[in-house]
Formats: C-alpha cells, structure tokens, sequence
C-alpha cells in the first residue's frame, strides 16, 4: 500500500520533532508538535517569512521558546532545499541542555572541593603540594630562591574548637603574606607556606614573627602554640627532598624547645 501525501501530513503531525516546510521563503506547513511548543496555532504560521516568528533564528541553530514551565530550547536543522521548498526540522533539547549545565556545575564545584580545605578554606595538601611542585621547577630553571616554612600549631580543647582556631589561624597568616606568597593545609594541624623570592634566613625571620606575635596570629595565651621547620630550595632539590629537610628542621626546632 502507497501513502498518501494526507497520510504523510498525519503522520508527521505526530512525529516527535517538530517540522516545518517553506516554499519561497514564507511557511507552508508546520506539524502539531511544532504549534504545540510554541504555544500557537498552526494557521498562525502559514504564510509567514519565518523571520517573523519566534522561530526565526539562523540555521541549525538554538531556538528558545518561552513556556508555563520554563523556557523550552529546540535544536533546528534545516535541510537543502528540496524541488518546491525547504524542510527546518526542530528537535527539543531542553532537557538534555539542562542535564548539561548541572553536569557542568558540579564538576566546576568538585574542582573547587578538591582543592580546597573545607575547615580554613585554603589550599588542601594535593593543591599547596601542586603548586610546591611549580615553583620548584621555576627555581629550577631560573634559579630563583624559593623558601618553605612549615607550621604546625599545638591545641588543646575540643575537635571543634581546633576546627576554628586552625580557620582563625589559617586567615591570620594569609593575611600577612605577600600577594606571591602562598599558604595551604597539609593536615589538620599543619600549615605550609610558600615563599617565592624570598632568602632562607628572611623566611626564618618570618617564622620567627609568627612564634613572637600571638595577637597577630590570634594565638591566646595558653591555647596553642607554633612548632615551624624552615628551608630553601637547593640545586637538585625536588618536592619531595624539600619537604623532607623542612620536616627535619621542624623536628631539630622542637627537640631545642623541649631540651
């Protein structure tokens, strides 16, 4: 059996994308589903240059239509001009461009988790780490002075206590750093400076403010207190070889304060 032209327009009526037909440049047909998303009649195409409708956008591109529920945003496609016309099929991408967008949203947001500490809003280990590791290799190469200071403030008290004594603490340094200076969190009781441009004997200057100056640091008497391991970069050196030598310093700091 042989469709009819009638049993085409039928069908196509029905079809889940929208379609629409022009024949010299003004509109010959649109289905149901079309008129339906748009919100109007079929008769209140015909004859119109699809220009002077919410459907006239440049080809294949994205048409977005106002809704009850929302704007709905459909994907056209046109195809070459047949013998008498030219075919815009419409295709509602709406719920795929929202999925989209929330996908998008939440790897922007798991970035930012995954490298930031969520107690003092700092750099976390694999951030401050990261960066370590940059300015390593820009030391390597232009031989520029690099320090580190490491950190770790001794609390008594609670566990949320210590929470906002390190956020406290964790502001009150940045605070006092240079703008190309950095700090992040190591671990829950550690900090890690980094000090581009900057002398080993200046960053232990620095470190001694920060043991010397409770205030500053929002340090109360008696609620914690400072053990710090300082280093410089040194031909050779790589992360880890850094980070092993500022912990050792730290250790020989804490054996002369406890001796």
């Amino acid at each position: 059996m042989i469709a009819t032209l009638d049993d085409l327009s039928v069908a196509l009526d029905q079809a889940p994308w929208g379609v629409l037909i022009l024949r010299q440049g003004r509109i010959a047909w649109i289905n149901e589903t079309l008129a339906a998303l748009t919100g109007q009649a079929k008769s209140d195409f015909i004859g119109r240059r699809l220009p002077e409708t919410a459907l006239g956008q440049e080809r294949n591109a994205l048409v977005t239509l106002p809704g009850s529920d929302g704007p709905r945003r459909l994907r056209s496609h046109r195809i070459e001009p047949y013998q008498s016309g030219e075919v815009v099929y419409y295709q509602d991408v709406t719920e795929h461009l929202e999925l989209q967008e929330a996908a998008e949203a939440l790897h922007r947001r798991l970035q930012t988790i995954e490298t930031i500490d969520p107690v003092t809003r700092l750099k976390n280990r694999r951030a401050i780490l990261q960066e370590l590791d940059r300015q390593i290799s820009r030391s390597r190469r232009y031989h520029n002075p690099l320090s580190v200071i490491r950190l770790t403030l001794e609390m008594d008290g609670e566990a949320e206590a210590r929470r906002k004594q390190m956020e406290s603490v964790g502001q009150a340094i940045k605070d006092n750093l240079r703008w190309a200076d950095d700090v992040g969190v190591l671990d829950e009781r550690t900090f890690l400076l980094l000090l581009p441009e900057t002398l080993e004997e200046d960053a232990k200057e620095l470190a001694g403010k920060f043991l010397d100056d409770r205030a500053a640091f929002r340090l109360d008497e008696g609620k914690g207190k400072f053990r710090h391991g300082v280093t410089a970069w040194q031909q050779g050196d790589d992360l880890r070889k850094m980070l092993k030598r500022v912990e050792q310093d730290q250790e020989i700091n804490l054996s002369a304060l406890l001796s």
